[in-house]
């Protein structure tokens, strides 16, 4: 199955974080105004970090981050520090993983877009700014967000007060049990590169999708590096972002159809007649299930 989640690695890392200390919670704070923050960070600072990630077994993986913003947005570098030569180039046109590995499960990490998505988020969580504390010896806001409904997953972020890069996160289940940590351990801030390129704008979903509440329609394409007559599309709620792969398969190729979960990071395989649906993704399990269901043609 390696060669198949090598193909089909849709979803990007974002930077994240390190160690805190609380202050003072600020009462009266709009997340919003942080959210937005955020999102034109991701999309026009350049930077080079160094971070670790915890997929929720305290088994840390070191990486080399570097964010630059070219005339098609942000291009990043991850550089695996563990000794297997792993590197991944992540653009606006998707990422390509460059080592001999195919299954790479660095899932995406926390990401905010303006506009509608922004707009309709407290629909699903519970949104709250917290103590501000300090992550990598710089000053920073904790923003808090519980998922409505055990359906998806819980996000803490700590977002940098002078840039709005996250500095820090943390994914967990609606029970509170923990799935993902990322910490910068070290920041260099090179500036931002003037107006930022414009985010993804949400898409028109077929009116026979029954998407979970909240869930949007952020991209698609007709065709998949590497997959004959695949269809792929990217939906999020403004937290969990989800790639789905209709895949019309070679004769002789299958799919795994167990799943795994990998931290925050699931997958799940469906098939309806002769398409098989990979659906990959920070949700549970049975929430992949359902948004892989939803883009099946009805009968």
């Amino acid at each position: 199955m390696r060669w198949l989640a090598g193909c089909l690695l849709g979803l990007a890392a974002g930077a994240a974080l390190a160690q805190s200390t609380s202050a003072p919670t600020l009462p009266g704070e709009d997340w919003r105004v942080w959210a937005l923050r955020m999102d034109k960070a991701q999309r026009a600072l350049n930077y080079d970090a160094t971070l670790v990630i915890d997929s929720g077994n305290d088994d840390w993986e070191l990486f080399e981050v570097s964010q630059r913003i070219g005339p098609a947005g942000p291009e990043q570098q991850w550089v695996a520090q563990n000794g297997a030569g792993r590197r991944q180039v992540r653009t606006a046109q998707g990422i390509s993983v460059l080592s001999s590995e195919g299954d790479q499960r660095i899932g995406q990490g926390p990401q905010f877009r303006a506009g509608p998505l922004l707009a309709a988020l407290d629909q699903s969580y519970e949104v709250a700014v917290d103590a501000r504390d300090r992550v990598a010896g710089r000053r920073a806001v904790r923003l808090s967000l519980q998922p409505r409904h055990p359906d998806r997953y819980g996000l803490r972020v700590w977002i940098d007060v002078d840039t709005g890069l996250p500095l820090r996160s943390e994914r967990r289940a609606y029970d509170q049990s923990p799935l993902e940590r990322r910490m910068v351990t070290r920041l260099a801030v090179l500036g931002f590169a003037g107006s930022p390129v414009p985010g993804s704008t949400p898409s028109s979903i077929p009116s026979d999708w029954k998407l979970p509440a909240g869930f949007q329609l952020v991209g698609s394409a007709l065709a998949v590096p590497g997959l004959a007559g695949a269809h792929h599309w990217v939906l999020s709620d403004g937290v969990a972002w989800v790639s789905v792969y209709r895949l019309n398969l070679p004769p002789g190729k299958v799919i795994e159809t167990e799943g795994w979960r990998h931290g925050a990071l699931g997958q799940v395989t469906l098939r309806n007649g002769e398409d098989w649906y990979y659906v990959l993704g920070d949700l549970p399990q049975a929430t992949l299930r359902r948004v892989g269901e939803a883009a099946m043609p009805a009968d």
